[in-house]
């Protein structure tokens, strides 16, 4: 949902500064940019979550890694 949000003020925003509406362009960034933040903070707790990174912080190697596979709970109970 973030991701959509944040193309659509994205393009909100140039179509603003192709008209030369400058209080509407930095409003659309301003809204863009929360967007974004919100983004990155997602996805950040779900690497956290997935054991990605840690608990501290993560850089952008942390995105380009594998997860390791982690074996199902029912293949576990079955066993």
């Amino acid at each position: 949902m973030c991701l959509i949000l944040t193309i659509l003020f994205i393009v909100l925003g140039i179509q603003a500064i192709i008209d030369h509406n400058w209080s509407f362009a930095a409003l659309y960034g301003a809204i863009t940019l929360f967007f974004i933040w919100l983004l990155v903070d997602n996805i950040k707790a779900v690497l956290i979550h997935k054991g990605q990174c840690s608990s501290s912080g993560c850089s952008i190697f942390d995105l380009l890694k594998r997860s390791k596979k982690k074996p199902n709970d029912k293949d576990l109970s079955d066993q």
